[in-house]
């Protein structure tokens, strides 16, 4: 090999060649800045505030923009915000228990962090818990949003903010499934599905469009809604009220429901570490359907209409299927900047900030670049005259989801256990699941081969209802955590390859096998 080049640099024209080095460096180091789009370069003497965020650019743009006019015009300077997007939500919790730990241990107040905005309610909750978040001063500086008619406790069993005042739901969440009308029209293919259960139809097989539960806390609580679905469906068959569903009903419906997550999982394509990804796939017809939140899906909807005219990307609440949860905002312990992040949380909950979430681009008060597709979380916000500059003024979330209560003593207390059981049962164990699937559908389907399905729904002991709350507790600890998946895996593994023995042998009885 041979050194020449270096030696030019180096030797005689050393000093041009560090020179070149160097301008290449600051250019790299530049591009960002001198890249970005007019408007989106900090105003000349901003003050800044840091936030941890899973939201999407648009979002941080355009509440950026907003936040930095609203404050000079209220305070006389503009303001810079420095967005730490690291992943989801399940890699900005671990980011943050570690970086608490490390500054407890350093006798540090906090973690040089203003904000944690975005995110669901369970991580919001679990970090007031821990101490990570503080009191934001809401309820003291705006009580009359906190008397039931503009921003309310609690919906459809959802809680939308902290009795402690340590996290305010910002916006509404919702989940779904996303499909491709086109790829439907194909040959072979099922209708438009219209509930959870139908993406396991066996048309969807390598079809299907799931994110990992494990990476997003919004996926797997859209995966705690299939459970609760089903178990709201068990308590109703033996005829009783929801508020007496029994153990034994719920033990039922937690089977039947973890059944049919495999049913999904073996359908899946894959399981993306990105939420956001599945919309975008579906949309270009690499996936015929998947399961999204609501966001998502609208927001890229919209994308594929403004850019094409299309309306084959279409998104779906199935009714009846799922609870109407909120992306919180908090104010973390130790925030460099406590008075700025206090101005921004009332940004976000005032009429000003929460016209961003819905309005149509170019609407008086509303987004300039990005329509978001969020639904506001403040009831106020839902009038005729606010809708007639929404992008989805038909939406009416605290009407039309009064059909489904999410009951928390359910399974809010397996959330954690939920993301760990699906990933053991559909994602580590992708391969056999599959062919197990494939061989159950060659067979005739579920009903052709009872035995084969009574291999493939089977749960470890300690994964049944009954002891998944032991079970839960135990995982506390990492090294149970370990311990208990990997058993899980060597479980469903051993499972899915003897449905599939029992599959092919029902074939070769019937004489269609090899």
């Amino acid at each position: 090999m041979s050194f020449a080049p270096f030696r030019l640099l180096f030797d005689g024209g050393q000093r041009t060649g560090v020179a070149i080095l160097f301008a290449a460096l600051l250019a790299v180091l530049a591009a960002p800045f001198v890249l970005r789009r007019p408007g989106e370069l900090a105003p000349a003497g901003a003050r800044s505030i840091v936030a941890l965020s899973p939201h999407t650019e648009a979002v941080r743009y355009e509440f950026e923009r907003a936040f930095s006019a609203w404050h000079e015009m209220q305070y006389g300077e503009p303001v810079d915000i420095d967005w730490r997007s690291i992943g989801g939500t399940s890699e900005i919790v671990r980011y943050m228990d570690g970086e608490f730990e490390a500054a407890g241990k350093a006798r540090r107040e906090g973690i040089g962090v203003d904000l944690f905005f975005g995110g669901g309610q369970y991580d919001h909750a679990r970090q007031a818990d821990r101490g990570h978040t503080v009191a934001c001063g809401v309820r003291e500086r705006h009580p009359e949003w906190l008397a039931g008619t503009i921003i309310t406790q609690d919906f459809s069993g959802e809680c939308y903010y902290d009795p402690g005042d340590r996290w305010y739901g910002a916006c509404l969440s919702g989940f779904g499934l996303c499909y491709n009308t086109d790829v439907l029209a194909g040959p072979g293919m099922p209708p438009a599905p219209r509930a959870w259960a139908d993406l396991a139809r066996p048309e969807f097989r390598g079809r299907l469009a799931l994110a990992d539960p494990a990476k997003s806390g919004s996926i797997n609580k859209a995966f705690e809604m299939v459970i609760q679905e089903r178990m709201a469906e068990q308590v109703l068959a033996q005829g009783r009220a929801l508020e007496q569903a029994t153990e034994d009903d719920l033990a039922a419906g937690w089977r039947g429901a973890l059944g049919l997550v495999r049913a999904l999982g073996a359908n899946a394509r894959y399981f993306t570490d990105s939420a956001g990804k599945v919309p975008l796939d579906v949309a270009q017809g690499n996936a015929a359907a998947g399961m999204c939140i609501d966001f998502y899906g609208r927001f890229e909807s919209e994308a594929v209409f403004n850019a094409e005219g299309s309306r084959r990307l279409q998104y779906l609440t199935p009714g009846g299927g799922s609870s109407i949860s909120v992306d919180p905002i908090a104010i973390l312990k130790g925030a460099p900047n406590r008075a700025m992040a206090e101005r921004f949380v009332d940004f976000v909950l005032s009429e000003e900030g929460q016209r961003l979430w819905n309005y149509r681009v170019g609407e008086p008060g509303g987004p300039v670049r990005y329509a978001l597709r969020r639904l506001p979380v403040r009831k106020d916000l839902y009038t005729a005259a606010h809708r007639s500059h929404m992008s989805d003024p038909d939406v009416m979330p605290y009407e039309q989801n009064k059909g489904f209560t999410y009951y928390p003593a359910w399974t809010a207390h397996l959330f954690g256990f939920i993301r760990l059981l699906i990933r053991s049962a559909c994602i580590d164990t992708h391969d056999e699941l599959v062919r197990a699937w494939i061989a159950i559908i060659e067979a005739g389907g579920p009903e052709a081969c009872p035995e084969a399905m009574l291999a493939f729904d089977a749960l470890p002991p300690d994964a049944e209802y009954a002891a998944a709350r032991s079970a839960a507790e135990m995982m506390k600890d990492k090294l149970q955590e370990a311990k208990i998946t990997r058993d899980w895996i060597v479980f469903f593994r051993a499972r899915y390859r003897e449905a599939e023995r029992l599959a092919r042998s029902s074939l070769k009885a019937e004489g269609r096998g090899e």
